[in-house]
């Protein structure tokens, strides 16, 4: 059977939801998801996706999650905060308005974006999740171009130096982390145009394609109602194609769990991956059933 994984934005969160989904995965049809034929991982998703396929243990991938920035973050914050002041105009001016050029073709959500600032915070932490710079052949990492505002597929349409540079880039979200720059381009955070970027898949036709969705869950808020629409539209484009769905998204449970997780309380990420792989277990028993 050809399997898809699809893991998803979201947030300190939803990295600790992803390994317990993953776990889930393992337990319910006794196949370890690092053999998918495709992994896709935007923005959070990304990073856990990099440890799966390196074979990180997951106790090891929540040390990442919970540990506070390096000497080396802390220096480079300082940095970006000194210039900040120094020339607070300059830091504050659009990362790109020629984007709203691109309105009709890439939508007003993502043109806006090149409005925003720059953001304070380097995207260097993000490479921690990266064990090897080698890239995994299964996986595809989608970011979006400031350039145009178009989403390029790392690993389908090009391949960056390094798999830390792709990360780093997937999660740059606007007005917090700066572009990451690869070969003279600009990117930030897949989840602009998506939380999940599922439909990639639609050309493979995977038998059943495993969609972990932390951005895409039940509640208020344009960026959720946002991420639950690409959603919907992404799994009848899979449907299509041929193949089956099985979309998990963490409930009132796990939402309850993660409360102050991972500054207040970082003990409650073995809480919410405990969850969600109980949750994935039970979906996987319904998704029997129903057929």
């Amino acid at each position: 059977m050809s399997v898809g994984v699809v893991l998803g934005a979201g947030g300190p969160v939803g990295w600790a939801y992803h390994l317990g989904v993953l776990e889930g995965i393992r337990d319910a049809i006794d196949r370890d998801p690092a053999n998918a034929d495709r992994v896709v991982g935007t923005s959070a998703g990304a990073g856990i996706a990099a440890t799966l396929l390196a074979g990180t243990p997951h106790e090891e991938v929540m040390e990442f999650i919970v540990a506070p920035p390096s000497d080396e973050d802390r220096q480079q914050m300082h940095s970006i905060r000194q210039e900040f002041k120094e020339n607070p105009l300059r830091r504050l001016r659009p990362v790109a308005p020629s984007l709203l050029r691109h309105v009709g073709d890439v939508g007003v959500t993502t043109a806006l974006v090149g409005m925003l600032p720059a953001g304070l915070f380097p995207t260097l932490m993000l490479r921690k999740f990266a064990a090897s710079n080698e890239w995994p052949s299964q996986l595809w990492v989608p970011a979006v171009r400031l350039d145009d505002g178009r989403t390029v597929v790392f690993g389908r349409d090009q391949i960056p130096d390094t798999l830390g540079d792709a990360l780093e880039a997937t999660s740059a979200v606007p007005g917090l982390f700066q572009p990451k720059e690869i070969d003279g381009s600009r990117y930030v955070d897949g989840a602009v145009a998506s939380s999940t970027h599922a439909d990639t898949l639609a050309a493979e036709q995977h038998d059943i394609v495993l969609i972990s969705a932390p951005m895409a869950r039940a509640g208020g808020g344009l960026v959720r109602a946002r991420a639950r629409h690409a959603l919907e539209r992404e799994t009848e484009v899979l449907r299509a194609s041929g193949s089956r769905t099985l979309v998990l998204r963490p409930d009132d449970e796990v939402l309850e769990a993660a409360k102050g997780f991972p500054r207040q309380r970082p003990e409650a990420g073995a809480t919410i991956a405990r969850v969600a792989r109980r949750q994935t277990v039970d979906a996987f028993a319904a998704f029997r059933r129903q057929r």
